[in-house]
């Protein structure tokens, strides 16, 4: 059971801390709670009065919820890694946000003149009545993005089924020719690699190190360079098939050989490579629209 219980709060789940996203799901809390306190009961007064009451408290847990869900987030980026956000850590979070409401809850009473509860009373209050329809609303958005993250790799799916993907013969200003040697550097410049474009499958950030993954005579080699994935993108600007997906790789499309979908984003498997490589949500529309490019630049 205990085995359980953890896999289940270590389970990843998509989470946008993003200003957009963050705005409409704390106005929709604070139309909640209106609704919520308008249909049980909440408030003493009656007509408009009752109405600007509600309205107070409706508008306090959404500012309350955008704080805790956008500003916390942006202040602490480390502590909120969407990409290593776990079942546990939401669950965390939520708690979190249904403390904040209750502190504005305090203040909106102490300013207003009301009596007050005792805080934990007021904390046991919200979260029974806030954690169920977070929860959900959650819920609903993940599954939202799956949807979506699962239609778009179906159709990724099928421009490679339909597209054989070689390397595009013309070249556009500021574009290098296919055949010219990729050359990477250390930061040193003692190091250099020197590899063909379709060599070079994907490169990932280890620290202050970047893993180069190439071909020779058809088998996977590792080289290990000092240098930045910012540096190394900056050089494989010049060759379009390179994209930087995901904060720690850039990946060769003209290698990608499969794309499967999930709340996240995209998983991609690449030719003669047995790991997966992330494409994440940040990244989703450039991906689309660069793929959609090579793609077409193939045909």
């Amino acid at each position: 059971m205990l085995r359980l219980t953890r896999q289940f709060l270590n389970r990843p789940v998509a989470e946008d801390f993003g200003f957009p996203n963050q705005v409409q799901q704390s106005l929709l809390s604070g139309v909640y709670v209106f609704a919520f306190m308008f249909l049980f009961g909440g408030g003493h007064a009656e007509g408009w009065a009752r109405a600007g009451l509600l309205a107070s408290f409706a508008s306090g847990c959404a500012v309350a919820a955008l704080l805790a869900n956008w500003l916390t987030p942006m202040l602490l980026p480390r502590l909120y890694d969407d990409e290593r956000w776990t079942v546990g850590k939401q669950i965390m979070q939520i708690l979190f946000v249904l403390l904040c409401i209750s502190v504005g809850n305090q203040l909106i009473m102490w300013g207003l003149g009301m009596n007050r509860p005792p805080f934990w009373l007021m904390y046991l209050s919200v979260t029974i009545i806030g954690f169920f329809p977070i929860s959900v609303g959650i819920f609903v958005n993940e599954q939202r993005r799956l949807k979506r993250n699962l239609a778009h790799a179906r159709l990724l799916n099928e421009q490679l089924t339909h597209t054989a993907v070689v390397q595009p013969t013309d070249v556009s200003a500021g574009q290098q020719p296919v055949d010219t040697p990729i050359q990477l550097f250390s930061d040193t410049g003692r190091e250099r690699l020197t590899l063909l474009a379709d060599q070079l499958r994907y490169i990932e950030s280890e620290g202050n190190y970047v893993d180069v993954y190439w071909l020779q005579d058809g088998m996977l080699q590792k080289s290990v360079l000092r240098s930045t994935l910012k540096e190394i993108d900056t050089v494989l600007s010049a060759y379009p098939a390179f994209f930087r997906c995901h904060r720690a790789f850039v990946v060769n499309l003209h290698a990608v050989r499969h794309t499967s979908g999930n709340a996240r984003g995209y998983q991609l498997t690449l030719a003669d490579v047995a790991v997966q490589i992330p494409v994440s949500r940040t990244y989703l529309n450039a991906f689309d629209n660069r793929y959609e490019h090579i793609s077409q630049l193939s045909r």
